[in-house]
């Protein structure tokens, strides 16, 4: 009797107990695994991140802070209330003595209320300088919000294409199980009817209970990787997860020189530095107004008396007021001034050094992320082409194996080549996936969408 023939005799008992086994572990994977609830989709999960995660929240409540800072800065234009209330108590009236008489001067018991208003004039343009840097401040915060959005949102998709391919892994380790139970079953079949040795039983067991491991540890990683998501989703850890699989290939059409193009004129970074040369010139316009001399205007009215309700008096005046005009001019500190401006001249050109390295720093950033996804995408092409030679290895394998022209050891090479393959495959498609997202980033491009 043939061996294909010998097997056969089997096959049918074997291929209705593979179904069985396979039905039950795709329900007690669908259990274990939490595949239940809605299919969340890339976009869903950025909006649910940018709306609780703590780093967004942070980042709006610092542009909260710069426009009440804002606000506060234009109040030093406005004039300004002030009042004093107070009381003074003599040890003695005060007297003057006037042809040998002594006279009473005053009394024992002062009361006296002083408002005031105050009106700046002229500051050397110091108020306006501090008002243009609440401005660029607010406008600081404002790019930083972009900046951190902008972050989340890549870390949201990295997270999210992580669960994807600890779900491919998770596939390819079941699959390896059921390969070699299979194998492991022909192998026992063998044995009985005294064709193969013993050793190809205790070969296949070994190679399965090593799948069995490996296939914990996928779970295990699909597990962290749903945990991760949920973290940055501000959920429970353990609150199931089911993804749209969207971890495929799609052609990138965009040259280098356009991407590069978008990312200079829309990165944050590159904002913000420009923002810091405005906020050091405004630093040196500050600076300046240490030269000029500052003019105000006082109007101050004052009631006084003996009494608390300070309604005049013998000896006090109920009703007073007048109007100040100060002008002050430090017109020498030994070149202080001179000195300051100086040094926030140096401010400028340091921070116009920053933006040429910031600008550098993008342009590398994108050819890095572009070349990144350049190769992942011809890998997933070699990948494929791997996957589809390693399947015909293993099923001519498993066919020789059968007809007794291929060893137990040959199957189980060609089950390890095969998923290795598949592996490969899905591991190249994610940094394809992955890289695509940087390259978003890096073209400072906002929002869960795709180019």
């Amino acid at each position: 009797m043939k061996p294909a023939e010998l097997y056969n005799k089997k096959k049918v008992g074997f291929t209705w107990l593979c179904c069985c086994l396979g039905l039950f572990c795709a329900v007690g994977l669908a259990g274990a695994d939490g595949q239940a609830g809605p299919v969340l989709t890339l976009k869903e999960c950025v909006s649910m991140a940018l709306e609780k995660n703590p780093a967004m929240l942070s980042a709006e409540k610092g542009v909260e802070k710069a426009e009440w800072q804002k606000k506060q800065a234009l109040t030093g234009f406005l004039p300004k209330f002030s009042a004093t209330y107070s009381f003074t108590r003599l040890d003695e009236a005060p007297t003057m003595s006037l042809l040998g008489q002594t006279l009473i001067r005053g009394t024992r018991d002062n009361w006296s209320l002083d408002a005031s208003v105050t009106q700046p004039v002229f500051t050397g343009f110091s108020l306006l300088s501090q008002y243009k840097l609440a401005e660029l401040g607010l406008d600081v915060a404002e790019i930083t919000m972009v900046r951190t959005r902008m972050d989340l949102v890549l870390q949201v998709k990295e997270a999210y294409f992580g669960v994807l391919q600890a779900e491919k892994s998770l596939e390819v380790a079941e699959q390896s199980v059921k390969q070699l139970e299979a194998h492991l079953e022909v192998a026992k079949n063998f044995f009985e009817v005294g064709m193969v040795p013993k050793i190809d039983v205790l070969q296949a067991g070994v190679k399965l209970a090593q799948a069995v491991q490996d296939r914990t540890v996928a779970e295990n990683a699909l597990n962290y990787a749903r945990a991760a998501l949920n973290t940055l989703l501000r959920r429970e850890m353990d609150t199931p997860v089911v993804l749209e699989d969207i971890l495929l290939y799609k052609p990138f059409d965009k040259a280098l020189s356009e991407c590069t193009g978008q990312a200079l004129e829309l990165r944050p970074e590159i904002k913000a530095a420009r923002r810091q040369i405005d906020i050091t010139g405004q630093n040196v316009r500050l600076a300046e107004s240490g030269y000029y001399p500052s003019v105000a205007l006082s109007y101050n009215q004052t009631q006084a008396g003996d009494t608390w309700t300070v309604d005049g008096g013998p000896y006090h005046e109920a009703h007073s007021w007048n109007v100040v005009a100060v002008a002050s001019w430090n017109f020498w500190e030994w070149g202080r001034t001179r000195d300051e401006v100086q040094a926030s001249r140096s401010e400028v050109s340091k921070a116009e050094y920053a933006l040429i390295q910031v600008n550098d720093a993008v342009r590398l950033e994108v050819k890095e992320s572009y070349l990144s996804l350049e190769a992942a995408g011809k890998n997933i092409f070699v990948a494929q082409k791997a996957v589809e030679q390693a399947q015909e290895n293993y099923r001519m394998s498993e066919e020789r194996y059968r007809e007794q022209v291929a060893t137990s050891t040959e199957v189980m090479d060609a089950e390890t080549l095969l998923s290795a393959a598949r592996s490969n495959y899905y591991r190249t498609l994610y940094q394809y996936n992955l890289a695509w997202a940087a390259l978003e980033r890096a073209m400072g491009l906002d929002g869960g969408g795709r180019l």
